[in-house]
């Protein structure tokens, strides 16, 4: 592992006039699937069954949470957001609860010219994600761009060659490597990558979709939200807790070993993922 428990400076969320401040954003997941099936997508998508963020409970939700969490933006994504056929009222639901000012929506690009006015008026930003198998590469970055021009929008272009393994189907039961992989994730200790689900707050999407790639679950890998006093001193100490999660025991978190991207097959997908966390880890 390359980054190493004594390397990590833990990023942690702090207490400033009654809110929580996450290290950075909080995550909105719209929808589970994807219209490309990347083989090492660590939102598992290629392997989950179709489901959308229904407008209602999302209000609900980020209602109860802006009274205590304020993160720097919401990153809107999936799986494809764009698959969403309510996608404005989704962000708008979360938007006019007033948890954040700026929210960026992320997406492999190839539905952007089906996004309606009303998508770009919920948005404030555009990320998107580039990847060498996709079809038509510059084409819908040129295509981003002259949208994110006629609609005032922020633009930023990723591009990935590689991906890192993620997730493991068979686990691993050493818990000296689970520590040691949890120690090393960035996504638990420096990018803070939450997110809210269908009436529970996550410390990481991998956590939402291991329980339902595994059929293991644990009901204290999130919490449950309700309007309860102690709701928000419950939800800091969950969040800045170095304990790893249950679902960590089939995660790689940041350091899993890089691989080419490739399209594959659902089974291809999951085929390549039955294998304990031992032989994902990048040991270098």
């Amino acid at each position: 592992m390359t980054d190493s428990p004594s390397a990590m400076v833990r990023a942690i969320c702090q207490l400033e006039d009654g809110m929580i401040i996450p290290p950075t954003h909080l995550e909105l997941i719209v929808a589970d699937h994807c219209n490309i099936k990347c083989r090492t997508c660590n939102h598992a998508s290629p392997l989950l069954s179709p489901w959308f963020a229904d407008p209602e409970t999302v209000h609900r939700d980020f209602s109860l949470v802006a009274r205590y969490y304020r993160p720097r933006f919401i990153k809107v994504l999936g799986g494809e957001p764009l698959m969403h056929k309510q996608l404005a009222d989704v962000i708008w639901a979360a938007r006019t609860t007033g948890i954040s000012e700026h929210f960026t929506l992320v997406t492999n690009g190839l539905l952007l010219d089906r996004a309606t006015k009303a998508v770009w008026e919920s948005i404030d930003e555009v990320e998107l994600s580039i990847y060498p198998e996709t079809p038509r590469h510059e084409e819908i970055v040129r295509q981003a761009e002259t949208l994110a021009r006629r609609y005032d929008k922020l633009l930023t272009v990723y591009r990935y060659d590689e991906f890192r393994a993620t997730f493991s189907l068979r686990g691993t039961e050493d818990e000296s490597l689970i520590a040691r992989v949890y120690a090393a994730c960035k996504i638990a200790n420096l990018w803070g990558c939450h997110a809210i689900r269908d009436g529970y707050f996550y410390k990481c999407p991998q956590s939402i979709y291991i329980p339902k790639l595994t059929g293991k679950h644990d009901s204290n890998d999130a919490i449950r939200l309700v309007d309860a006093p102690d709701f928000q001193s419950r939800l800091l100490s969950f969040l800045n807790s170095p304990k790893p999660l249950s679902t960590c025991a089939h995660c790689v978190g940041t350091v899993g070993k890089h691989e080419r991207h490739v399209l594959a097959s659902r089974d291809e997908c999951r085929t390549h993922i039955d294998q304990p966390v031992e032989d994902l880890v990048d040991p270098h």
